[in-house]
């Protein structure tokens, strides 16, 4: 039997899916099949969690070992100990590290408009999540505001506050 720790990210995200699309399919007066619909994006969105879910449950369910399967435990082999999950404190601080900037950005969107305060939420996410250089940061965070601009602006006429 799997166990249900390594599991429940795949499962908990094909449930979160599940709501995501039941939401987006009962809006009224909107189809999920038109582009222009206040329900396409959210029934897009819960479509791709769901696969990407489904895709993280199956992974999980080939490489979990069974309970029978349990010689590999308390071993001091490097290639086993390689291949646990296990958080330090440096993950749980850059959780918290990102947290805080969710909250920043939410806090500084009314102030400086939804424009800059993306870029500078993506210059910042990128170089403490990937840690990429500088030029790669910013021509991916300029990149990604234009595609939202031209996107949703032009194409969709959506005004960003």
């Amino acid at each position: 039997m799997k166990t249900l720790k390594s599991l429940l990210p795949g499962l908990l995200m094909m449930m979160i899916s599940l709501i995501v699309l039941s939401q987006a399919i009962g809006m009224d007066d909107t189809s999920i099949l038109d582009p222009a619909s206040g329900s396409f994006f959210p029934a897009i969105v819960g479509l791709i969690m769901f696969v990407t879910g489904g895709v993280t449950f199956l992974q999980e369910r080939r490489s979990t070992p069974s309970d029978g399967n349990t010689e590999t435990e308390g071993t001091n082999d490097p290639d086993v100990a390689s291949t646990t999950n296990t958080f330090d404190k440096k993950d749980y601080q850059l959780v918290l590290l990102y947290y805080c900037l969710v909250i920043g950005f939410v806090v500084i969107l009314p102030i400086i408009s939804f424009f800059p305060a993306a870029f500078l939420f993506l210059v910042t996410s990128i170089f403490f999540l990937k840690g990429v250089s500088w030029r790669i940061n910013l021509l991916v965070s300029l990149g990604a505001i234009f595609v939202i601009y031209f996107l949703f602006s032009e194409l969709f006429n959506i005004v960003f506050p």
